[in-house]
């Protein structure tokens, strides 16, 4: 899917590249919220919650093929936001609560930088 590579030559703010971007902004801090910009990524981080699971168990409580699944279960592992392990033919899955953690205050950060800029 186009949307979930940047080699796709469209940047974040629709310019050729990122790099080309139009705007000051924290990549990484983007890139976050273009991982977690899709409705199925948001559900599948609900499904695991505090726990661990495989793909299989993910794909039982969503309305999503195996496939797709799979493909947003590795934009959200590329992002940082999943941690997975291998055990035997099944990966188990799980929230990186570090990444969590930072997305959250860097979030905050970010807005607060914003009201500060818009004061001044």
């Amino acid at each position: 899917m186009a949307e979930n590579s940047d080699d796709t030559g469209e940047g974040l703010c629709g310019d050729v590249k990122s790099e080309d971007c139009c705007c000051e902004v924290d990549m990484e801090l983007a890139r976050a919220f273009k991982a977690l910009g899709h409705p199925a990524r948001l559900m599948i981080l609900s499904k695991l919650g505090a726990h661990q699971h495989c793909c299989g168990d993910i794909c039982s409580s969503l309305p999503l093929a195996q496939s797709t699944v799979s493909q947003h279960l590795k934009v959200l592992r590329e992002c940082g936001f999943i941690e997975w392990q291998t055990a035997g033919p099944q990966s188990h899955y799980r929230v990186n609560s570090e990444k969590v953690s930072w997305f959250l205050a860097r979030s905050e950060a970010f807005f607060a930088e914003g009201d500060d800029a818009a004061i001044q």
